[in-house]
């Protein structure tokens, strides 16, 4: 196969990767119950997976700035798909071949190794791409939530043909795209962020950069806003509101999805229209309400309506967090986006396990976990209103003026 010229091939790769991510992700969490079911596991347990994933992808986000500006954009998004391919073949076999939570354990590890990794590296690939359009991340994460829908339908297409019992194969079968797409990325162009606008920023720089801070504050809160209800809202229709799991993942995980990809899909498609600085605050009170409705509501279908209309409430934080970051601080580089990724993965870590640890020990169940989450949105919103107040302050200075 000959090396490709267009950077079309290059965003569209970049873009099934990010959906891959979303299967590794995701996955898991639409099983629960069938792990249960095969292998006695407790709710601690499968709350200690979902924190599992997220602190490896944590520890990833870490280490990982230097080693890719090493290795290279290309070679770490191979890494990442072959680590993301073989974590799922894990998923479906080693339960089976040893100690079970520990077999889950080790594929959840390695699909978080390669999550990780696509993280740190896919942003910065989509924004090295030179001459690309305006909402260019927007339409990236966007695919994030359509990995999501594209996982919910294959479960619930799978479920409705074979038995819950034989839910092993559908992780080995989905690694087939993650071993595709890394291929594929062999032959598409790739630049480098250095390359488009000079030397990056180091990690002392940006750390001493104040306004950096408020960007890290406002993706940990849409990370902790957004996996609190994706990671639990399939287990909590199921047992929490006692809804069938066709229905409750069609209304709950696939509806959140598909009106968070929606949400990110009109941004990055009409975004240049958007003042970020007036619409973050409406998101982040609009995800307060929901959270809200969702815990004090006793009907089941209002409280899955707000859990799918709270996808479309988080849509935009993630990627305009990214967005009002790199148009501030300019040289960050792959240093800021890993950092960035970091902080967005302890809110993926923090909101999803406060829920299930909170469940575990409320007498109110999932209610009161998701109660307890609802504080990040509602820090969501106060870092919104700071970052309008940060703009219009200093809108008639040089924007990197205070990067040392």
């Amino acid at each position: 196969m000959k090396r490709l010229k267009s950077y079309r091939h290059t965003f569209k790769s970049c873009c099934i990767a990010s959906a891959i991510q979303a299967i590794t992700v995701n996955l898991a969490p639409l099983l629960f119950v069938s792990f249960q079911n095969s292998f006695s596991i407790s709710l601690t347990e499968l709350t200690a997976l979902v924190t599992i994933m997220f602190l490896v992808q944590l520890s990833m986000d870490a280490v990982s700035a230097k080693i890719i500006d090493k290795i290279g954009y290309r070679t770490a998004v191979i890494l990442s798909h072959a680590f993301a391919a073989l974590g799922l073949i894990f998923m479906g076999t080693l339960p089976f071949i040893m100690p079970s939570y520990a077999g889950l354990v080790i594929s959840t590890v390695v699909c978080a190794i390669g999550g990780g990794i696509t993280e740190v590296v896919v942003s910065p690939v989509v924004e090295a791409i030179p001459e690309k359009r305006d909402g260019s991340m927007s339409l990236l994460h966007s695919c994030y939530c359509f990995g999501i829908l594209a996982v919910v339908l294959i479960c619930v297409a799978y479920f409705a043909i074979f038995d819950r019992d034989k839910w092993q194969y559908l992780p080995i079968a989905l690694s087939i795209a993650p071993i595709i797409n890394g291929f594929f990325f062999f032959f598409v162009p790739c630049s480098n962020l250095d390359e488009q606008r000079g030397e990056s920023m180091s990690i002392r720089q940006l750390l001493k950069n104040k306004r950096f801070y408020l960007f890290f504050i406002l993706i940990l809160c849409a990370g902790a806003s957004e996996q609190a209800i994706s990671q639990w809202v399939s287990y909590f229709a199921e047992k929490g509101l006692n809804i069938s799991k066709t229905t409750g993942d069609l209304v709950g995980l696939f509806s959140f999805a598909f009106l968070m990809g929606l949400g990110r899909l009109l941004y990055g498609l009409f975004g240049t229209k958007i003042k970020l600085a007036h619409i973050m605050p409406i998101v982040g009170a609009a995800c307060v309400t929901c959270y809200i409705v969702i815990v004090a509501c006793n009907l089941p279908i209002v409280s899955l309506i707000f859990c799918a209309l709270c996808g479309l409430a988080v849509s935009i934080m993630w990627p305009a967090a990214l967005d009002l970051s790199s148009r501030n601080i300019s040289r960050g580089g792959t240093a800021m986006f890993a950092l960035l990724a970091l902080g967005g993965d302890v809110g993926c870590t923090l909101g999803p396990s406060i829920v299930g640890y909170v469940s575990d020990a409320s007498s109110f169940g999932l209610r009161g976990g998701l109660a307890a989450a609802s504080a990040f949105a509602i820090m969501f919103f106060i870092a919104s209103l700071a970052i309008g107040k940060l703009k219009k302050s200093e809108d008639k200075l040089p924007l990197e003026n205070n990067l040392d």
